[in-house]
């Protein structure tokens, strides 16, 4: 365990937790993805923050899970550990999609079509590139960090990570 790897874990969580939390609300409160009309934009960014924060806590989940894996499993099989973290990937989508579907509803219980999109698209962003692949690709210990993640060896070489 190099303390190197713990920070990028840790920065990519601050950065991501930030992101939802903060920086995206204020987008919408400021009508940047456009105006909500089916419900009051206060209730909907209640259900927002509900699902950020069941998005963020998955997927820096399945980080620190990662990096647990890798950590104590320095000698195993390579190509399993690369379905485990596809594993992840696919779960997170599933999370994502569902995390959406539930907390981005009118009082009728329709999805609010106004923020579908721009809500998938933040929060798959955010799941997938902020909270798994970046800190996974920058911090994966070991052998494994060169071979298992996807863009590891470009990653690794442009931030000199041997």
């Amino acid at each position: 365990m190099k303390v190197g790897e713990i920070i990028r874990i840790i920065s990519c969580g601050l950065v991501g937790l930030i992101v939802m939390m903060w920086l995206q609300p204020y987008l919408y409160d400021q009508k940047f993805f456009g105006v909500i009309k089916s419900i009051p934009l206060s209730d909907w960014i209640k259900q927002y923050t509900l699902a950020a924060g069941i998005v963020f806590v998955f997927s820096f989940g399945f980080t620190i899970l990662w990096y647990i894996l890798t950590l104590k499993n320095q000698e195993s099989d390579s190509n399993s550990f690369k379905l485990v973290w596809y594993i992840g990937l696919f779960l997170l989508v599933i999370i994502v999609s569902l995390s959406v579907y539930f907390n981005n509803q009118d009082e009728k219980g329709n999805l609010i079509q106004e923020t579908l999109i721009s809500m998938m698209g933040l929060f798959l962003f955010n799941s997938l590139f902020l909270l798994y692949w970046l800190p996974t690709v920058t911090s994966t210990p070991g052998l494994h960090r060169r071979r298992l993640v996807p863009g590891a060896r470009i990653v690794n070489d442009l931030i000199g990570r041997e």
